[in-house]
């Protein structure tokens, strides 16, 4: 009994034919750029991150429209107004879905602690341009808020090098937990350390 060489099934084929495909469409346009996972959608663990602790921002209304009507509503110096000018400023780094008290917290951490200057004097960049690329990485759920309040450095699921069964990974202990532990008792936006 001879074996005879199969050839390819139509299915076969048309995998093939369609690798063939992708290949030179990559060649030509070159590959597809991989779209980040926002924060909301990783889900990342802890009391900083429960579902009532996220602001969702209206993308159909304007960052100006939206402090106008708190203003109008509020006041202009309101608690409320500066909050919201703090999601406002968050939004273009976290999108719609800002995960609203551990984003401040980050933000009054990183403002009260050394960390922030000696991050700007060591990378030689601004201290501004080096917050905005700390809640880059938050937002993109490289540096998570521990329930203690302190800031970590992770690795999200799905990836690489996450935790075994595709668990959220805590790599290093950035900054320690501040005086303030519950997510609740944040301090105002603002407030001076």
């Amino acid at each position: 009994m001879s074996r005879q060489k199969r050839s390819k099934t139509p299915s076969a084929q048309r995998r093939a034919a369609e690798a063939a495909r992708r290949a030179a469409a990559n060649k030509r346009i070159g590959p597809r750029p991989r779209r980040l996972r926002t924060l909301f959608a990783l889900k990342p663990p802890g009391e900083y991150y429960r579902e009532e602790s996220w602001a969702s921002l209206n993308p159909d209304v304007t960052p100006e429209a939206a402090m106008e009507a708190i203003a109008a509503d509020q006041g202009a110096d309101s608690g409320v107004a500066e909050s919201m000018s703090a999601l406002l400023r968050f939004g273009h780094v976290y999108g719609h879905e800002i995960p609203a008290i551990a984003a401040l917290h980050l933000d009054t951490v990183l403002r009260c602690s050394d960390y922030l200057p000696a991050a700007s004097r060591e990378t030689g960049i601004s201290e501004d341009d080096t917050l905005e690329s700390m809640h880059s990485l938050h937002a993109q759920g490289m540096l998570l808020v521990a329930d203690d309040g302190s800031i970590w450095l992770t690795v999200p699921p799905g990836t690489p090098f996450s935790a075994p069964g595709g668990q959220w990974a805590f790599v290093e202990q950035k900054i320690e937990s501040p005086v303030l532990t519950d997510p609740s008792e944040q301090l105002p936006v603002g407030q001076s350390c």
